[in-house]
């Protein structure tokens, strides 16, 4: 009963360690930055290594002088060679990680007395991509349905539904275009579902 008890705990913590969440942050200006949510997923397992070390060649052979007919007065000799060579195996415990972007971005603002926190949740909708344009952020997202539907941000020309965030110091604006060329708070021709910038819970 004890075994099972260990057995089971440490398999919890394997499952814990294996799945977890991981970030990266991108300052964007003093004030605004930018995290990437992503999903590490560790997999351990074992690697045999081969183990090597000195071995001996000897090599036997037999002298004969020959003093009273052939093959006479003989004596046994022997030569021998030192080389590099496998000695034997050991295991070793080893460990991979691999992370997985979420799809959602966490825009912080920080307005000196708070921090003011967004997410905006992509997954379902296609592909975003961000910069930098006149010291606010820019994110810029794709329509699965117009070009994005492998994952890649393709651009937002031609009939495109696209969808802009302009985060600055003090404001949050967004806009949208589809048949036409430049990006507009109001573009008849966008008929998807919108994107929204979600409070995230102190």
């Amino acid at each position: 009963m004890k075994i099972n008890k260990s057995l089971a705990l440490v398999l919890f913590l394997i499952i814990l360690l294996a799945l977890t969440a991981s970030s990266q942050i991108s300052q964007i200006t003093n004030t605004i930055s930018i995290e990437e949510i992503k999903t590490c997923t560790t997999n351990f397992y074992d690697e045999v290594q081969n183990v090597y070390g000195s071995c001996i060649y000897y090599n036997n052979y037999t002298i004969c002088l020959n003093t009273s007919g052939p093959n006479t007065a003989c004596s046994p000799s022997q030569n021998t060679w030192t080389f590099r060579c496998k000695t034997g195996e050991i295991t070793l415990a080893k460990n991979s990680t691999e992370c997985k972007p979420n799809d959602k971005f966490v825009i912080s603002i920080d307005k000196g007395t708070a921090t003011l926190k967004k997410q905006l949740d992509y997954s379902e909708w296609g592909h975003c991509i961000y910069n930098v344009e006149n010291a606010c952020l820019v994110v810029t997202c794709q329509s699965r349905y117009d070009g994005a539907n492998d994952g890649q941000f393709h651009g937002c020309k031609g009939g495109t539904s696209c969808q802009r965030f302009e985060i600055c110091d003090n404001s949050i604006k967004t806009f949208y275009k589809n048949s036409r060329e430049g990006f507009a708070e109001y573009d008849p021709s966008f008929h998807l579902n919108k994107l929204y910038l979600a409070e995230v819970a102190k």
